[in-house]
């Protein structure tokens, strides 16, 4: 490149960013009353990034100019990680999670921390001590949880994509509520180094965005595989559960579908090993600063106490032979398809205790099952790689297939 078309180069990449910046600073004052973003620190974010001397580079990376939220379980060296709760947060984070510095390093601009169910133990994002979340495209319902808030900032126009966790559908759920799109990765996929925990055997971190080819872009800056999408889908044995409104799309894209069955079967041992080790995350504080949680969060630690080493090993026996088993009966299956929500998106101001159960139901069975999975908006593509749905989407998304609102 000569010195004239550089300096061309920095200049629009420089343009590029200020534009950015500013696009995210109006849409977060626009939504200010909207509990979204978590401000913990001495100044808002995006104060912070806009004050920041960062040199235009000649050919901009991967993701320049992308702003992007991180939920607030995840730290930032310098900010604040609340975790949606009352008893974090007093101290910044002395470093940056590995899966925060590769976006940072491809040049996406953090521009906040998003708000969240507290804990990651939940499905509305309703939080006592940070405000509940409101959903920007539907009102009247809930944006979902646990990662509501970054949901919530994609479908603002706050930022362009944002990280989640995803536990038991804390990625998945807010992306049906929302609109948007999320992928869950297989353990391990993602770092996990900076990341609170609330159950390490089933955590993760994901990418959520507004569309399956963002979602594969970033995806290959967090993991290096680059996904590309097919024309169609000829071969592929697509399973589909619960009757998902969607089958017929990917059978006119070439798949063959058939029905499939869930193992139901898989949710109490998951549920048993989500609860003993949440009680370990927690047991410095709880029940000792028990006044500090929420009722919501209280009820669950609580039912899950007395979970000892027996019980526990039993379930993590009998989640294996399930999984297994199910392995087996999909032979041959490469892909499953589903709505992504269990019933009816969750109402704003709902009891989540009595709406969780159902709302999360299949999000919770692909988590105890350890698979992949993205969900495009209530369509949820399940696989053994994440590369197997992000193709499927792409595929889908190319041809015109468009994100399925909440019910």
């Amino acid at each position: 490149m000569g010195r004239e078309a550089a300096i061309i180069g920095s200049a629009e990449a420089a343009a590029a960013r200020e534009a950015a910046i500013a696009r995210s600073a109006e849409a977060i004052r626009q939504h200010s009353g909207h509990a979204i973003l978590i401000e913990a620190g001495a100044e808002p974010v995006i104060e912070r990034l806009a004050g920041q001397d960062r040199p235009a580079p000649d050919v901009p990376p991967e993701l320049w100019a992308w702003t992007f939220v991180v939920k607030d379980m995840i730290d930032v060296a310098g900010l604040p990680t609340t975790r949606g709760s009352a008893l974090y947060g007093s101290e910044e984070a002395l470093t940056t999670a590995p899966c925060v510095e590769a976006l940072e390093r491809a040049g996406a601009l953090l521009v906040g921390k998003a708000n969240q169910h507290e804990f990651a133990w939940g499905v509305t994002s309703e939080n006592p001590h940070w405000g509940d979340v409101r959903n920007p495209r539907h009102a009247h319902l809930s944006p979902g949880g646990s990662s509501g808030g970054t949901a919530a900032a994609l479908a603002a126009g706050i930022a362009r994509f944002g990280l989640g966790t995803d536990t038991g559908g804390s990625v998945r759920i807010p992306a049906a509520c929302c609109g948007v799109v999320g992928l869950r990765p297989g353990a391990g996929a993602v770092p996990s180094e900076g990341v609170a925990p609330l159950a390490p055997m089933f955590d993760v971190v994901g990418p959520m965005t507004t569309s399956v080819a963002d979602c594969a872009r970033v995806w290959r800056v967090l993991s290096g595989e680059s996904v590309e999408p097919p024309d169609s889908l000829p071969g592929l044995v697509v399973g589909v559960a619960e009757g998902c409104a969607q089958a017929g799309e990917f059978a006119d894209l070439g798949a063959e579908v058939r029905e499939i069955a869930l193992p139901y079967d898989i949710l109490p041992p998951y549920w048993t090993i989500v609860g003993a080790q949440a009680r370990r995350t927690h047991e410095a504080t709880y029940p000792r600063a028990a006044e500090s949680y929420s009722e919501g969060v209280r009820r669950k630690l609580d039912r899950a106490a007395g979970i000892g080493h027996r019980e526990y090993r039993r379930a993590v026996e009998e989640l294996a032979a399930i999984r297994a088993r199910f392995s087996a009966e999909m032979s041959g299956v490469d892909l499953l398809i589903m709505p992504t929500l269990g019933g009816p998106a969750p109402r704003f101001g709902c009891d989540e205790a009595a709406v969780r159960g159902e709302v999360g139901r299949l999000t919770a069975v692909v988590s105890a099952l350890g698979l992949p999975a993205l969900a495009v908006g209530d369509l949820q593509m399940v696989g053994r790689r994440e590369a197997d749905v992000l193709r499927a989407g792409l595929c889908r998304e190319a041809r015109g297939g468009g994100v399925p609102e909440p019910r």
